[in-house]
């Protein structure tokens, strides 16, 4: 009957190891998607606006391409918001949604 007890107790422990180890394994996993190990570089765009919807600018670059860059609480407007028309200079980076992020926007004249 001991015998019967301990092999019960072992199967139990070892439960318990697997789970605490399939646990480590899975915060481990998540620890390493949310960690970024890329810096920011920022990018520079000249070019025209011909688009406004809400949060978000396009842009005709000097090349002819047509971009899309957002804008948010954190972007610095260096002398008045754009309208449509106005040739700007934006100073972005990539976001963690890959977005282009304006962390600076000015109007030139």
């Amino acid at each position: 009957m001991g015998l019967v007890v301990q092999k019960e107790d072992l199967s139990k422990m070892g439960k318990k190891k697997g789970l605490l180890l399939a646990g480590f394994l899975v915060s481990l996993i998540i620890a390493l998607l949310f960690s970024n190990p890329l810096e920011a570089v920022a990018g520079v765009c000249y070019g025209q606006v011909v688009g406004i919807e809400f949060s978000t600018l396009q842009v005709r670059g000097e090349n002819g391409k047509v971009s899309v860059f957002w804008c948010g609480y954190k972007t610095s407007v260096d002398s008045r918001p754009p309208l449509i028309g106005d040739k700007v200079k934006i100073e972005y980076v990539k976001d963690f949604l890959q977005r282009n992020a304006v962390t600076r926007i000015a109007v030139v004249r």
